[in-house]
């Protein structure tokens, strides 16, 4: 339940098309909905995608799986510095 952004190089290197994706798969209506915010083309450029940060604890508290599986103990790694 959490929003994702993927970048990839232009051509030649790859084919462009990064995407973003919000964390809100179905509506509070109960209906699933499309969750790509943003398809950039093939082609360099800086695209932005808005995330609902509201909406996504809003879907978070009314979906079953919630907070069960966080484990904010383990983030540390994520924002460590340091290499290995």
């Amino acid at each position: 339940m959490v929003g994702v952004a993927m970048a990839n190089y232009p051509p030649p290197k790859a084919n462009g098309h990064s995407v973003a994706f919000d964390a809100v798969a179905f509506a509070s209506e109960g209906g699933s909905q499309d969750t790509l915010l943003v398809e950039a083309g093939p082609h360099e450029g800086v695209y932005l995608a808005t995330f609902d940060l509201g909406g996504v604890r809003s879907y978070r508290e009314r979906q079953p799986w919630g907070n069960a599986y966080r484990k904010p103990g383990r983030y540390g790694l994520l924002t460590s510095a340091r290499v290995d």
